[in-house]
C-alpha cells in the first residue's frame, strides 16, 4: 500500500516510475499481491527476457513508447512453458490488436501500468488473477477511483433508446448495458489578460482515452434521487479497454495551439480557437500547457442497434447492427467511442458484452 502524501492510499506497488527499474519494481509487487508472495526482479543482465520471477509465474515488463506486439509475448509465452510457470506481461504502453488476440486465446495475463505506478488489468485472464487476489481478501488490490454513476438504468435505457432511426429503417434495441471506460484527467494551464495585468487560470478536464474528446464531469451537488451505486460495483465486469494514449490527448491541444499561434488569416484563427475551445481551452488565452493527471472510471451506458436490411442472395434477410454510447455521468452522446465499436462489429460484440452488465 502506498500513500500519495494527502492521505490518500493508491494502492499496491503505487510509485512515480523513472525508470525501467521503477517499472520492474511495481510489477514485482503486484505479482505479490496477485499470490506469487515470492516474486522478485531479475535485476540487470539476460534472463531470457524476464524481468520478475517467481516459483509459479515470470513476468517481462515494458516501458517502451510503442504498442507491444505478438513476437514479445510469444517469446515470454515459451520461457514460461519450458519452466512451467505462469506468464503475465506488463507494459506502458497499449497492445497491438494481433497481440490481444493472441493472448485471449492462450489465456496469458496482460497489465497496463502508467508513470504513476497505477496498474490495471487489460484482459479477461488479467482480470481473472485480480478477482481472485480480491477475493482471498489480499491487501493493496482497490478498485480504481470512478465517478458516480449519476443516471438511473431506466434513465440510460432511453438515452440509448432516443439514439433509434427510423427514417430509411426500423431500428430495435438489440441490447442495453452498462459499462465503465478509461477517462485521463488534464489539467489545462493557460492564461488570460486582465485589465490590469494578466491572470493565471487553470482548470481540470476529463478526456475519454478512445478518441481524445472530452468526457462530461459530474458537476455538483449531487442531484436529489441520483444513482450513486458507490465503488462495490466499479470495474466489476472489467472497463472498456483504451485505444488512445494519454499522449495523444495532449497533443491535440498543444498542438491546436500551435497551430492558432501560426496562423494569420482570419478564417484559420476562428477555426481553430473553435476546435481549441472543444478541446477546453477558452478564446481569450494568452497561453495554454496541458499537463496529465490521474486516469478515473467513467460509467457509460452501451446499446446495441439492430435493423433488418432487404433479402439477399438466397432471399435471407441480413441484420445490420451499430452501437451507441451515453455518458452515465448526465445522458450526453458519446458519438466516437460509439464509431470506434461500430468500426469493430461483430468482433468487439463478445467483447462489449462480457463487460458490461445487461439491463
Amino acid at each position: 500500500m502506498a500513500d500519495d502524501g494527502g492521505g490518500r492510499t493508491v494502492g499496491a506497488g503505487a510509485r512515480t516510475i523513472r525508470s525501467p527499474d521503477d517499472a520492474e519494481q511495481v510489477a514485482a509487487e503486484w505479482m505479490r499481491h496477485l499470490g506469487f508472495g515470492d516474486a522478485r526482479c531479475t535485476g540487470a543482465g539476460t534472463d531470457g527476457g524476464v524481468d520478475v520471477r517467481s516459483r509459479e509465474a515470470v513476468a517481462q515488463v515494458k516501458a517502451q513508447l510503442t504498442p507491444v506486439g505478438r513476437p514479445e509475448l510469444q517469446a515470454l509465452y515459451g520461457v514460461a512453458r519450458s519452466e512451467g510457470c505462469q506468464p503475465l506481461f506488463f507494459s506502458l504502453m497499449s497492445y497491438t490488436a494481433a497481440a490481444l488476440g493472441w493472448a485471449d486465446g492462450v489465456g496469458m495475463a496482460l497489465f497496463r501500468f502508467d508513470h504513476a505506478g497505477m496498474v490495471e488489468a487489460v484482459n479477461a485472464a488479467a482480470e481473472g488473477l485480480v478477482a481472485a487476489a480480491g477475493a482471498a481478501g489480499r491487501p493493496g488490490l482497490l478498485r480504481p477511483p470512478a465517478w458516480p454513476l449519476r443516471l438511473s438504468d431506466r434513465a440510460g435505457r432511453a438515452a440509448i433508446a432516443r439514439e433509434r432511426r427510423g427514417l430509411l429503417f426500423a431500428e430495435r434495441v438489440g441490447f442495453t448495458g452498462q459499462g465503465w471506460i478509461w477517462v485521463q484527467l488534464v489539467r489545462l494551464d493557460y492564461t488570460v489578460a486582465t485589465r490590469r495585468a494578466v491572470a493565471h487560470r487553470a482548470t481540470t478536464l476529463a478526456f475519454d482515452l478512445v478518441s481524445g474528446a472530452p468526457f462530461p464531469a459530474p458537476g455538483e451537488p449531487e442531484p436529489p434521487g441520483g444513482n450513486d451505486r458507490g465503488p462495490g460495483t466499479v470495474g466489476e465486469t472489467g472497463p472498456l479497454p483504451a485505444t488512445m494514449e494519454t499522449a495523444a490527448a495532449l497533443r491535440q491541444i498543444a498542438d491546436s495551439w500551435e497551430k492558432l499561434e501560426a496562423v494569420t488569416r482570419p478564417a484559420a484563427v476562428e477555426r481553430h480557437r473553435a476546435t481549441l475551445s472543444h478541446l477546453g481551452v477558452p478564446s481569450e488565452a494568452l497561453t495554454v500547457s496541458p499537463s496529465a493527471g490521474e486516469r478515473v472510471l467513467a460509467p457509460v451506458f452501451v446499446g446495441l442497434l439492430e435493423h433488418r436490411r432487404a433479402r439477399g442472395f438466397g432471399g435471407v434477410p441480413r441484420i445490420d447492427s451499430r452501437v451507441v454510447v451515453c455518458s452515465g455521468v448526465n445522458g450526453a452522446r458519446l458519438p466516437d467511442l460509439a464509431s470506434h465499436l461500430t468500426s469493430r462489429l461483430p468482433g468487439a460484440l463478445e467483447e462489449i458484452v462480457s463487460r458490461v452488465r445487461r439491463l
